[in-house]
């Protein structure tokens, strides 16, 4: 494994449960539910850009199965972390290098990624399948404000029979719960649920720095651990 590919290799580790979970055993979106033959595609009529300072958890619940991240950002610093609250939980953190650490382990290694600012941006991405930071066009339809947040019925990406709901919360500028629908119009219950818990505006900058007790290995000491997490 290259080390410039250790963060995306975790997150795909993580989401990879999910992804089997939500793929099997559904039925395709009933097509009779679907936008007018005439509705225009379009990038998403709400902004999705993580803001350059933020601080969030993120709950990705499919079915039984729920996964916790957290993301953090501060400028060009930042960190990611899966089974965010697990014994298994992963930071991927950029200061003045990259770094991944081992929670459970308090241990931590350099590495070299070379990605900087769009590994981050790919990897919320990911995540929140394409809440956060995606401008991919679709078909988008307004249902209503309420309570400050306003939501939109998105009809899938080309390709894919999916309806989704996504609430876009008006002060925070940022949507922080998606629902994706793939045996229902979007009237059932979620197939897929995407929501950020906890969101601040104003990180704590002491998650952006590694912590004192934590020891240094060397890379290939850290991928022992990481394979031999529970």
């Amino acid at each position: 494994m290259q080390l410039s590919n250790l963060p995306k290799t975790l997150l795909i580790l993580a989401l990879s449960a999910v992804i089997f979970q939500a793929c099997g055993g559904t039925k395709p979106a009933d097509k009779a539910s679907g936008p007018p033959a005439d509705a225009q595609r379009t990038e998403p009529p709400y902004a999705n850009a993580e803001p350059g300072k933020y601080q969030t958890e993120i709950v990705v619940t499919t079915g039984s199965v729920v996964e916790k991240f957290m993301a953090v950002r501060s400028g060009g610093k930042w960190r990611v972390d899966t089974a965010y609250g697990d014994p298994k939980q992963v930071t991927t953190l950029r200061t003045d290098k990259d770094y991944v650490m081992s929670i459970a382990a308090k241990t931590y290694s350099n590495y070299q990624s070379g990605h900087g600012y769009d590994e981050r941006a790919r990897m919320v991405e990911d995540i929140t399948r394409g809440m956060i930071n995606s401008r991919t066009n679709a078909v988008f339809e307004k249902l209503g404000t309420e309570g400050g947040v306003t939501k939109y019925r998105k009809w899938g990406e080309s390709g894919k029979d999916l309806v989704s709901i996504v609430s876009f919360d008006e002060k925070a500028g940022i949507p922080v719960k998606m629902e994706v629908f793939k045996s229902t119009p979007g009237t059932g219950p979620a197939d897929v649920t995407v929501q950020l818990v906890n969101f601040k505006a104003e990180p704590d900058e002491t998650l952006l720095a590694i912590p004192k007790d934590f020891k240094e290995v060397p890379i290939e000491d850290m991928k022992k651990v990481l394979v031999a997490a529970p």
